[in-house]
């Protein structure tokens, strides 16, 4: 589902995953989060406004005349052209980087069993780069109405043991396309389904007060 996220990376190691030599230099005040969740605005990277960028949108969006808050986009919806992820596809295109995400796996069966919290990453602890749908407008309220979803997917193999869906994550080479936007729109969306398969990732379980978003130090991600 990925409800949380981990960026504890510097905003030049992001955005060397897709330009190598870019010429520009990004900073943050904000420092590393381990533990950041939906209401809140992560670190993106984008061409929204054409040029490339790194910024802080707000993680989930609500489309106007909508009840329902979405911090999550499902592939199959947005494959189908399905509202409102349809109105998106051509202009919102973004990527949100990622050290990794947390899953939270049933311990027994029940209306509530417990749950352990995993920690997701990439095998060989590269950022990862995953895809993101955005009503962002330049000049316009960091909120909710302006706000971004991470694209999802159903997961396979052994991920499935831990939670049946999962951030669509793409390489490099296919993420500077996907915010490309002179990539038609038909193009930009097949590349969702190039997004780097399980066996690119690897995964523990980690310490219960991950459950916590306030709980921020660096052992948050350390296996147990």
């Amino acid at each position: 589902m990925c409800g949380r996220i981990v960026q504890k990376s510097g905003p030049m190691d992001y955005v060397e995953r897709i330009f190598p030599n870019l010429r520009q230099i990004f900073t943050d005040s904000a420092g590393p989060r381990y533990n950041i969740p939906p209401g809140t605005r992560p670190l993106t990277m984008h061409r929204l406004a054409g040029g490339f960028d790194v910024d802080r949108q707000w993680w989930t969006w609500r489309p106007s005349g909508s009840k329902y808050a979405m911090n999550c986009a499902r592939l199959d919806k947005i494959l189908g052209n399905k509202w409102p992820w349809k109105m998106l596809t051509g202009r919102g295109r973004i990527l949100v980087p990622a050290d990794g995400w947390y899953e939270w796996k049933p311990l027994g069966t029940g209306p509530k069993p417990p749950k352990q919290p995993y920690y997701i990453h990439a095998a060989d602890n590269t950022p990862l780069l995953f895809a993101g749908l955005s009503n962002w407008r330049p000049g316009a309220e960091t909120d909710e109405a302006h706000g971004f979803a991470i694209v999802t997917n159903d997961a396979a193999g052994g991920m499935i043991d831990v939670h049946d869906r999962r951030p669509v994550a793409l390489p490099p080479d296919l993420a500077q396309q996907w915010m490309d936007p002179d990539c038609p729109t038909g193009e930009a969306l097949a590349l969702l389904e190039r997004g780097l398969p399980e066996t690119a990732f690897t995964w523990h379980p980690v310490r219960q007060e991950v459950g916590n978003s306030k709980y921020q130090l660096p052992d948050a991600i350390d296996p147990i």
